[in-house]
């Protein structure tokens, strides 16, 4: 999810022409169990259903993702060439006619297995979904973030995005625990119960303005002037959180397979990162304590890059390898919250409105996404390894080694970026 366009705290009133905020944010929820279930929990159904391993589940991670930040960045193009070509189309009308799309073509794994008798439907069918699934949030997320700040700005803009912050990630996590149990036997129900939830999900948009209300400029609120070198700080930051979340999120499944988690119980435990998650935007949306703070950005990069690490390591602690596991990911979930949120907290309080700002951010988004599994692809392909159990300890090491390596080059640079703005910053 991208932050939505930023404006200033100033406490305007929102516009008469602003779409209700309940629904937008109820939209926005109902959507999100789509998020977690193809974005981030796929690779578990893909296990699943035709027992993919680490190397395919990386390569459908490049697939997904690469569509995902294709259709961000032509939401706003294309848009602007449709309403000159057909000037009776809106906003709204596009709206309807991508999540139509892409909930008809989320049911086409299950018919295409009615149609055949099959048990399994064939693969292209579920490639089939994850590329329009990329493509068509690309561009839908966008537009739901610009219906979200539209006529919105100072305090009530905040109060939205934070509410938008806590349902949309909390949707992700209700994803996990709702997929488990149709996971084992009927892994592909998962993704047509999914299509019939944005299908219905269209009656809300019945609710929605015509067009986004226009995005209201007003003057800020005084604030430190280091502040824009914090700014600065969490922007390099927040592509790192995806590049990471890409390299872990294919190969959860086969780190839990190590540990003996059966497949069922899969995506309850890999929740625990987004479990903390919510509660660190629940938290921090809440407590201001940390506005301004300079140990914040370092804070939240080591909880994420050594949450990411001990996952990795943790299959080799014996008995203690499943609490440590669990841990570890909600350590890395804490890490990735604190940087979302102060990159959005301080576009919120420094930055201005930029009107493609939602395209811009779900394509960055999305390639961190995309880099994440082609260095864990490359490193498997590297090292001759697919880190499965049967392999020996040899080879499993190896592949650590070099994917943590890649790994930590990817965050030193980051964080290098990044110091050289914190290290300017007085308050």
């Amino acid at each position: 999810m991208a932050n939505p366009p930023q404006h200033s705290p100033l406490p305007a009133p929102p516009s008469p022409h602003a779409t209700p905020l309940n629904t937008v944010l109820a939209f926005a929820f109902l959507n999100s169990l789509g998020t977690g279930a193809v974005q981030t929990g796929v690779f578990f159904l893909l296990q699943s259903a035709f027992g993919f391993g680490r190397q395919q589940n990386y390569v459908f991670g490049l697939v997904l993702y690469g569509a995902y930040v294709a259709g961000a960045l032509a939401a706003g193009p294309a848009l602007r060439r449709l309403a000159r070509d057909l000037p009776g189309l809106s906003t709204r009308g596009v709206l309807v006619a991508v999540v139509a799309v892409q909930g008809l073509v989320s049911l086409l794994p299950r018919s295409a297995m009615l149609v055949t008798g099959a048990e399994t439907p064939p693969e292209w069918s579920v490639w089939t979904v994850g590329v329009s699934f990329g493509v068509l949030t690309g561009v839908m997320w966008p537009i739901v973030e610009s219906y979200l700040s539209g006529g919105r700005s100072g305090k009530r803009l905040n109060t939205a995005t934070g509410r938008f912050n806590v349902l949309w990630s909390a949707a992700v996590l209700a994803s996990f625990w709702l997929m488990a149990p149709l996971l084992k036997d009927d892994p592909i129900d998962v993704i047509t119960a999914l299509g019939l939830v944005q299908l219905a999900s269209i009656a809300l948009i019945a609710g929605f303005r015509r067009e986004p209300a226009r995005h209201l400029d007003h003057d800020h609120e005084p604030h430190p002037e280091g502040w824009r070198h914090l700014l600065a700080a969490f922007r390099v930051l927040l592509p790192l959180i995806y590049v990471v979340s890409g390299t872990l999120s294919p190969m959860l499944p086969a780190l839990l397979d190590e540990v003996g988690v059966a497949l069922s119980w899969g995506p309850p435990i890999a929740s625990a990162w987004l479990v903390s998650r919510v509660a660190v935007f629940f938290i921090f949306e809440r407590w201001a304590g940390w506005h301004g703070s300079r140990l914040m950005p370092a804070a939240a990069g080591a909880l994420l890059i050594g949450g990411f690490i001990a996952t990795v390591l943790s299959p080799r602690l014996g008995t203690a390898a499943l609490p440590a596991l669990v841990a570890t990911l909600a350590v890395f979930g804490a890490g990735h919250a604190m940087i979302y949120l102060g990159a959005l907290y301080y576009a919120m309080e420094v930055g201005k409105s930029e009107v493609d700002a939602g395209g811009k951010h779900e394509a960055l988004i999305g390639l961190g996404y995309g880099i994440g599994p082609a260095i864990g692809l490359s490193v498997l392909l590297a090292t001759g390894s697919d880190r499965s159990p049967m392999q020996s300890g040899q080879a499993s090491d190896r592949f650590d080694t070099y994917l943590i390596a890649a790994i930590l080059l990817v965050a030193t640079i980051a964080a290098a970026a990044a110091w050289r703005s914190i290290r300017k910053y007085t308050k």
